[in-house]
């Protein structure tokens, strides 16, 4: 299963991204101070979206490094304290497959989480859990 939407590290090119963040949208230029104001409570709101996913959802850990997925079963297995959060690095970041929508949802820097689809139904079905955790979902045009 992990080929049909990987390709080593990277999702596959086929998938199209939708950002979910802190933020309605790219903070640019003026707005980048934002980042460095980020407390745990705001951080926490990633926590609870995980949580919602996989309570919802059969949920796969994606292992790039030995190109395979495994079932998660509780959500603690996924989240994390902000402390360790902010100190891991990319390898480190998370990769979720929810088979049922096929898509990938994975975390990316800057307080941003990428969801991966090919079909608009997997946004739409998971659009309602990211605003129940506080979070918002916009496509690459918003700025």
């Amino acid at each position: 299963m992990f080929d049909q939407y990987f390709q080593g590290w990277e999702v596959r090119p086929e998938f199209q991204p939708e950002f979910i963040s802190l933020w309605e949208g790219w903070l640019g230029p003026g707005h980048i101070h934002e980042l460095d104001q980020v407390a745990e409570p705001q951080w926490q709101r990633f926590n609870a979206l995980l949580k919602l996913v996989v309570e919802r959802y059969d949920v796969l850990r994606a292992d790039p490094e030995r190109s395979q997925v495994t079932l998660i079963s509780n959500p603690d297995e996924i989240t994390q304290s902000f402390d360790a959060s902010m100190a891991k690095d990319a390898s480190q970041f998370v990769r979720l497959v929810i088979p049922a929508l096929g898509c990938v949802l994975a975390e990316d820097w800057d307080f941003t989480y990428i969801l991966w689809y090919k079909d608009q139904a997997a946004v739409d079905a998971l659009a309602p859990l990211v605003e129940s955790a506080g979070l918002h979902h916009f496509r690459r045009s918003a700025a």
